[in-house]
């Protein structure tokens, strides 16, 4: 869900630890002015290698943190980038920054701890290289009578694939806004992004409904 907001301030996490402040700028620039940027941690250390970067960039105007919004998701070197307005309007400082990120304070993509499906859940690997593929099995799913997971490439990885089995493709959203999809779908638990997809090609207009939870997918299927 893309926040409209007053901020000039956007967040951005996940970023791949070699990212540079000049990648940074070039990459965000494109959308709008931009008044400052930070790129945290600022200190190279060999010694003490980061999993991830955070960046925070200061534009002119308001009105370009809700285009960078739509950055989400946008693959920089080997990571989807995470973007989110900050509220406060300010840049915190390097020291801020990193301890939000420790103890994780809404910075998504900065903790080392990979997602988990729920236990019940199983992923297997099926066929034979270069054509394997990931079968995920979910018994509550079979139960309730409803398709299974679709496959996926079996280069995903934990984070990748624990995220794409939390996301639902709608089809044929019609004149819905993404307000009344996500009121509906939060009967069965809290949304955590939508995007509408559609193509020149197509007569019928797609999103794709992120949940928070793997285990409203569930529920979401059953409304």
């Amino acid at each position: 869900k893309m926040v409209s907001s007053s901020t000039r301030v956007i967040q951005v996490t996940n970023i791949a630890p070699q990212a540079t402040k000049d990648q940074m700028q070039t990459l965000f620039g494109y959308l709008g002015k931009i008044d400052d940027i930070r790129l945290y941690p600022t200190i190279r250390d060999v010694s003490c290698p980061v999993q991830s970067r955070i960046c925070y960039v200061k534009y002119y105007d308001s009105t370009t943190v809700n285009v960078a919004q739509h950055m989400t998701n946008t693959v920089f070197i080997d990571r989807a980038l995470i973007v989110i307005p900050m509220q406060s309007g300010e840049i915190p400082d390097e020291h801020k920054a990193i301890e939000m990120s420790s103890n994780g304070t809404l910075v998504p993509g900065l903790t080392t701890i990979e997602p988990r499906l729920p236990a019940h859940i199983i992923n297997t690997l099926e066929g034979a290289p270069p054509s394997q593929v990931i079968q995920t099995y979910d018994p509550k799913i079979v139960a309730a009578g409803l398709p299974q997971y679709p496959a996926l490439p079996a280069a995903y990885d934990s984070r990748k694939i624990e995220e794409v089995r939390r996301t639902l493709l709608l089809i044929d959203v019609g004149a819905l806004t993404q307000q009344q999809i996500i009121d509906h779908f939060c009967q069965a638990g809290e949304v955590n992004y939508l995007r509408f997809c559609d193509r020149d090609i197509d007569q019928l207009k797609y999103a794709l409904l992120e949940m928070t939870e793997q285990e409203s997918v569930l529920k979401a299927l059953q409304l």
